[in-house]
């Protein structure tokens, strides 16, 4: 069985981490571990994160930065960190307050499994018949508006980049994230368009793949002054990567 670890960035989690749903999963599927990623929270984050990894030393780690670095780097530093144990197949990320939930992450291990030469496997949120995805209007069309820019701006044939739901072959994983990212929140984009510059068969071992339940939850860690960083971000990684 190929063993797959899966990052948690964590920035002020104390209170809404599902710490439970985490024990029950890895005691039920044992071929995903998690690694939980401190991002220099204000709160008690840390020590509950302790206590999560010493319950559960052999399926839970722990990357405890002491610094708020935005989730770009806390995915980097503990994607960096797992790949270094050289004991994973596969590397992935899923954001903590679960609006994608640990049973999702079978959709995207099988497209793998089943699937030769597929390295990496992005979750979309499509709503859909049979699909329990339920995401506010405004935010559904601004959403579909920033993937139909990013998909013109840089020729991605991509639905969605920004779900928080990605799983990575382990040999990849040193390449991509070797260096920062230049957007703390659109490093998704920069993660497809490092992949690219690497592969020029990126549209073939790239899939997306349907989710079947996201569901939006009120907390957003996106602020309106990020919104208005985004077209400058957004060009800085079109000059580095076009």
């Amino acid at each position: 069985m190929e063993k797959i670890c899966i990052i948690i960035p964590c920035y002020n989690e104390a209170q809404r981490l599902d710490v439970p749903k985490f024990r029950e999963f890895v005691r039920e599927d044992e071929r995903f571990d998690f690694c939980f990623v401190n991002d220099g929270s204000r709160d008690n984050t840390s020590e509950v994160l302790r206590q999560v990894v010493a319950s559960e030393p052999e399926r839970f780690l722990l990357v405890d930065n002491a610094d708020n670095r935005g989730k770009a780097e806390a995915v980097r530093s503990g994607m960096l960190y797992v790949a270094s144990l050289g004991r994973y197949e596969a590397i992935g990320f899923l954001d903590a307050d679960l609006a994608t939930p640990l049973e999702d992450l079978h959709l995207l291990s099988e497209e793998m499994d089943y699937k030769p030469g597929v390295q990496v496997v992005m979750g979309v949120r499509l709503k859909r018949l049979g699909a329990n995805v339920q995401r506010k209007a405004y935010r559904h069309y601004l959403g579909r508006g920033f993937a139909t820019l990013v998909s013109m701006l840089y020729r991605l044939p991509v639905y969605d980049t920004q779900c928080g739901a990605k799983l990575f072959r382990s040999e990849l994983v040193p390449g991509i994230f070797k260096d920062s990212f230049n957007s703390k929140w659109l490093f998704d984009v920069e993660l497809i368009l490092r992949v690219r510059k690497d592969y020029p068969d990126y549209d073939k071992i790239i899939h997306e793949v349907p989710l079947d339940t996201w569901i939006e939850k009120g907390d957003s860690r996106i602020k309106f002054t990020h919104l208005l960083k985004m077209p400058k971000e957004l060009f800085n990684i079109y000059c580095r990567y076009m």
